[in-house]
């Protein structure tokens, strides 16, 4: 099977593995060789920025559960304009789909 070109499903799944691997190097992030001043501020408010990140990728992860329901739905308009000009020969002629 010939995948489809304009299918963000290649570019998808690229994305979700990029997502997981945020999260893998998000858990490893703990910087325990840092000293002095910014060290002790980054652990004093590390648990704050993990907690961000995490909602970060949470909404990305969230925002990249919709594409496949949108390629569905092209696809469904795609069919549907196919069938209108299908039933329409003069617009099939002339390429209006």
């Amino acid at each position: 099977m010939i995948p489809d070109p304009l299918s963000p499903s290649l570019s998808l799944h690229a994305a979700h593995g990029l997502v997981d691997g945020l999260r893998g190097a998000l858990a490893g992030a703990t910087c325990p060789q840092w000293v002095g001043v910014a060290g002790d501020s980054y652990r004093s408010r590390h648990g704050e920025v993990i907690a961000s990140v995490q909602g970060v990728l949470d909404q990305i992860q969230a925002a990249l559960s919709l594409v496949p329901a949108f390629d569905e739905e092209r696809n469904r308009a795609f069919a549907r304009s196919l069938a209108a000009a299908v039933s329409q020969p003069e617009l099939l002629a002339l390429g209006a789909w």
